[in-house]
């Protein structure tokens, strides 16, 4: 009985002394797994900050794409703006050199007319004497006057050639407005070798009347004979005094019957 129990307690011992070998063990496997344990805690934690600058840098990079970009688009912009802006000059430096190629040729021309309208200006001025001298004797000194002036201008070396052309024209016009107006003055003309004093009645270019300022004496221009012919005084001395006021705009305007040498038929 003693053997046993003692045997007993021995194993009981053992069991204790194992128990305290395993604990001791696992004690030290626990500290051996802390140690790994603050490693591994080391590393994630460098990891940690290394993720954190790489994050850093790829935002720090996205940012700096995104201006980039930004940039971009503004540089892209301007370079449309730019692009169009150059094409409309292009169009303005083709329209230019149109016209410089026009005032080239403009300008080689010049001296064929420079050349060439002097003589037209005197074919002009020769012609519109003529038609003068076979025109109704009105305004005769003021006629011959205006032509002697532009033939003055056209001779004179320190007039432009413009202002020359323009005398002319001038004239053209004078000449031209006679056709379509009327008016009367006081004059002095030759009837049958005797000068009178008489007034002027124009009818535009169709009809040149007179009469004398006692008014005992009518008549009228006939272009055909070229001289002054007196009319019958009970048949227009009424109408000439009538057409005399009128043209005067002393009467209002009406139909008189006056002396109108009838038309001929173009030759």
């Amino acid at each position: 009985m003693k053997n046993r129990r003692i045997t007993n307690l021995g194993m009981t011992a053992i069991a204790v002394l194992a128990s305290c070998v395993v604990s001791t063990t696992q004690a030290a496997e626990i500290l051996v797994d802390s140690s790994i344990l603050d490693r591994a805690m080391d590393v994630i934690g460098s990891k940690n900050s290394d993720s954190a600058a790489t994050q850093e840098e790829i935002s720090r990079l996205a940012n700096s794409a995104s201006s980039t970009f930004e940039e971009f688009k503004r540089e892209n912009d301007n370079l449309e703006a730019l692009l169009v802006l150059n094409a409309g000059f292009r169009k303005s430096i083709s329209i230019q050199e149109e016209n410089i190629e026009a005032l080239d040729q403009s300008i080689a021309n010049v001296e064929v007319v420079t050349r060439e309208i002097p003589l037209l200006m005197n074919k002009m001025l020769s012609s519109i004497e003529q038609f003068i001298s076979l025109d109704y004797p009105f305004h005769v000194d003021e006629r011959a006057n205006r032509i002697a002036f532009a033939r003055a201008a056209i001779e004179n070396p320190d007039v432009s050639i413009a202002e020359k052309f323009r005398q002319v024209l001038v004239m053209y016009q004078t000449e031209n407005s006679y056709g379509r107006t009327t008016e009367t003055y006081p004059d002095t003309i030759v009837i049958e070798g005797v000068e009178r004093d008489v007034n002027i009645a124009r009818i535009g270019r169709v009809a040149l009347m007179y009469q004398t300022t006692d008014r005992q004496v009518t008549g009228a221009w006939d272009n055909n004979t070229r001289e002054w012919v007196e009319l019958p005084a009970g048949d227009y001395r009424t109408a000439i005094q009538s057409a005399i006021r009128v043209a005067s705009q002393l009467d209002a305007p009406r139909i008189i019957e006056l002396p109108v040498l009838a038309p001929e038929s173009a030759q």
